[in-house]
């Protein structure tokens, strides 16, 4: 490591005035030019707080305050953290001295008369030490910073996980409030069932919240909320309509579901499978979907048409009901490509004995042409907004 000369601050105690201006010059002639010199060592401990050297050439033999005494009170009023080498430079050749000197906090120890090349090089190693602790010290608070800057991090993030959790603790409990949108046959007009749909009381998107909710891992808790407010209300319907309620993959495998459905009539729900997450394993979903069967639960996949992930979904697990997604719907009066893929679904639903239901439906020209395509059922603004249940139309009566 290179140290650089001109920067460092070195400090010379020596009672005999000739000593320190023969130090200071062989000093100077190494290219050192912080230099200060001190005769009276009762100034040595003032003079060091204040000029605050980086090295420190210390005599043994002093009136007043010896060299020793000021090892000891060096090595009591320097901070833990901090590292200021000591060289003494003595006239006292024992081993008692050496012993003495580096036992109370000398780093290196050379006798007078010195060798100047081996000064320099003494010095030149001290304040290499002196310069890698500095950087270290430097280094290890920099971390230090950085690691409470991350615990601090942390600890906010942990503080809005807190409050993110708080919040949708508060939409399950109470309940989540229920809007339910009617579903109609295309040829009669009547209502055949309702699409459960959550409504959280901030007016923000329901898929706002779900999409927070799985964030902070409560997504299957909000999830199951909704479809067990919705189900409490499955027997204000006819006993000939059905309700649909959303679940994801992760949620229909989960038993608590089951159980909301056993408790309600067979043949009147539909378990309709998002395409928002990915799909782990069709072999489990296919047995829970067996299972639903026998318990009178029909299955759809919602959004048909509007990625590969909804369509994989109809491959695998064979549906009962494929919904086709609003972003087909929409404007499929003035658009072949839409008429095309919508008029193949019905006929892939037909083939697999599935019925389409068309959502989103908001004009008058996508229903009669979802109609003409032979869609049986829809669903949308055109036909029947989302409302409380005892406020569901029981027809639609619009002009077409």
């Amino acid at each position: 490591m290179t140290v650089t000369t001109n920067q460092s601050r070195v400090l010379i105690v020596d009672d005999d005035a000739a000593n320190v201006r023969l130090m200071t010059r062989i000093l100077q002639s190494a290219g050192y030019t912080h230099i200060k010199g001190l005769t009276d060592s009762r100034l040595v401990l003032e003079t060091r707080e204040r000029w605050a050297p980086d090295l420190i050439l210390l005599d043994l033999q002093m009136p007043h305050v010896d060299g020793i005494s000021l090892l000891h009170m060096f090595r009591t009023q320097t901070a833990q953290s901090e590292f200021v080498p000591v060289l003494v430079l003595t006239a006292d050749v024992t081993r008692e001295a050496l012993k003495q000197a580096l036992s109370a906090g000398a780093n290196d120890y050379l006798t007078k008369p010195v060798d100047v090349d081996e000064v320099v090089l003494r010095v030149r190693n001290l304040l290499a030490i002196r310069l890698s602790h500095e950087s270290l010290k430097n280094d290890n608070a920099a971390l230090a910073e950085e690691l409470r800057k991350r615990m601090r991090g942390e600890e906010r993030q942990a503080e809005s996980r807190r409050s993110r959790i708080d919040a949708i603790r508060a939409l399950i409990d109470p309940a989540p409030t229920m809007a339910f949108q009617p579903i109609f046959d295309l040829d009669t007009s009547r209502v055949l069932g309702v699409e459960a749909l959550a409504r959280f009381p901030t007016g923000t998107s329901p898929d706002v919240w779900f999409a927070e909710a799985n964030e902070v891992g409560m997504g299957t808790e909000l999830e199951l909320a909704a479809v067990k407010a919705a189900l409490q209300q499955i027997d204000r319907l006819a006993p000939t309509q059905f309700m649909a309620v959303n679940a994801s993959p992760r949620v229909v495998l989960d038993r608590r579901l089951h159980d909301l459905l056993r408790r309600h009539g067979k043949g009147r729900v539909v378990v309709e499978i998002t395409e928002h997450e990915p799909v782990d394993s069709y072999e489990e979903l296919n047995t829970v979907r067996d299972r639903f069967r026998r318990d009178g639960v029909r299955i759809a996949i919602d959004d048909a048409g509007a990625g590969y992930a909804s369509l994989h979904h109809i491959l695998k697990l064979a549906p009962d009901i494929i919904k086709l997604d609003i972003g087909l719907t929409r404007d499929i009066d003035r658009d072949p490509v839409r008429r095309a893929l919508a008029a193949s679904l019905v006929v892939f639903a037909k083939e697999t004995n599935a019925i389409v239901t068309a959502e989103g439906i908001e004009t008058a020209g996508e229903f009669a042409t979802l109609h003409d395509l032979g869609v049986p059922w829809g669903q949308g603004f055109f036909l029947g907004r989302p409302a409380a249940m005892g406020d569901v139309e029981p027809r639609f009566t619009r002009a077409v």
